[in-house]
């Protein structure tokens, strides 16, 4: 039997003092407008994030947020500059500490998330998790990729078609 409450949507703030003695739990489907940093990295297109939190207290008293985001984005491809639809997905198990001191004290497996007021964001969670499951560069696959490059010469072609040293008019000139 599960003792958890139902999943409510993902409310603009909560009381960190509150939320986790109260095993808040949200899920839902979040909005651009929800997000300060994400939309800056994207191009107009598919843009679709589905979130689950869970907040609790583990053991040794830990305040812990646990939960997934799956989304669909669309970034620049870094080859043709054109829109490429990614899918992210991420597993968030992370532990509320007070700052970096206790951050270092987490056992493995568990990521710190540093929040020394009582407000606290959920989106803001779900957006730091989309940001680290971003590719540093993403491209297109080099079959799709839009770009055009010029054919490769042949070795003949390319004697031919050499510049002539930038001295040579030198020995004209001494002529």
């Amino acid at each position: 039997m599960n003792d958890s409450a139902p999943f409510e949507p993902f409310p603009h703030y909560v009381d960190a003092r509150k939320v986790f003695s109260q095993k808040g739990n949200f899920s839902g489907v979040l909005g651009k407008e929800k997000f300060d940093r994400l939309p800056s990295l994207l191009v107009e297109g598919v843009f679709s994030v589905n979130a689950e939190l869970r907040f609790s207290i583990g053991d040794r008293g830990r305040r812990m947020i646990e939960g997934s985001v799956d989304a669909q984005v669309s970034v620049a491809c870094q080859r043709c500059l054109k829109p490429l639809e990614l899918t992210l997905a991420d597993d968030i198990r992370l532990a509320l500490v007070q700052d970096e001191e206790a951050a270092e004290k987490l056992d493995n497996g568990i990521d710190p998330w540093i929040e020394a007021e009582y407000r606290l964001n959920p989106a803001q969670i779900v957006e730091e998790q989309l940001l680290l499951s971003m590719p540093l560069a993403a491209y297109h696959h080099e079959k799709e990729c839009q770009i055009e490059l010029p054919a490769p010469k042949a070795n003949g072609a390319l004697a031919a078609k050499q510049d002539p040293s930038p001295f040579a008019i030198l020995k004209e000139l001494k002529k």
